[in-house]
């Protein structure tokens, strides 16, 4: 075999292994899932306000501790979290978010509650504390780095705070086509 065969060889294997790495990454494109919903069982929380603490380094450098001022937060964060990456998983997604940094994203959110002796059968909605923003916030909070890279990508949602049981948070996250 002369030379310049090996060469043309080498160039036509390249060229094939290339068209298939494309056609594989462009039929992973069209199977990829645009949109995960999924529910977490147990009372929401909100994100609440957040307290922050000076320290003194090891190293003697100043810092800053932040701290939530809502002990459930964390715990519901971490069950927001972890049914998000189970959803995550069973999509195919293994190592990778279903909206990775520069994709903006919707966010839905419906907040159940249970319906309080107090509250007049005739109300459906829950006009009480806990503020359906900071609700979402905590969501939002949650789901960085486990669905999409950053919260700023969340250009659009809704959320939702409705009487029912079991409590919950029933959460969709879609990519949002642009143009």
């Amino acid at each position: 075999m002369s030379k310049m065969s090996q060469k043309a060889q080498r160039q036509a294997w390249t060229d094939f292994v290339e068209r298939g790495i494309n056609a594989q990454a462009a039929v992973s494109a069209l199977s990829r899932p645009k949109a995960l919903s999924f529910t977490v069982e147990g009372k929401p929380a909100p994100q609440g306000s957040m307290s922050g603490v000076a320290i003194v380094r090891d190293d003697g450098s100043p810092g800053t501790i932040f701290k939530c001022s809502n002990p459930r937060t964390m715990g519901f964060r971490r069950a927001v979290a972890w049914e998000a990456l189970r959803i995550r998983t069973a999509a195919g997604l293994y190592n990778e978010l279903l909206a990775p940094a520069g994709v903006p994203v919707r966010l839905a959110c419906t907040f159940v509650f249970a319906r309080p002796k107090s509250a007049p059968a005739s109300r459906t909605r829950p006009i009480m504390k806990p503020d359906y923003d900071k609700l979402a916030r905590a969501v939002s909070d949650a789901l960085t780095g486990v669905l999409y890279a950053d919260d700023c990508q969340v250009v659009d949602g809704e959320q939702h705070k409705i009487y029912g049981t079991p409590e919950a948070v029933h959460i969709r996250v879609e990519i949002v086509e642009e143009g």
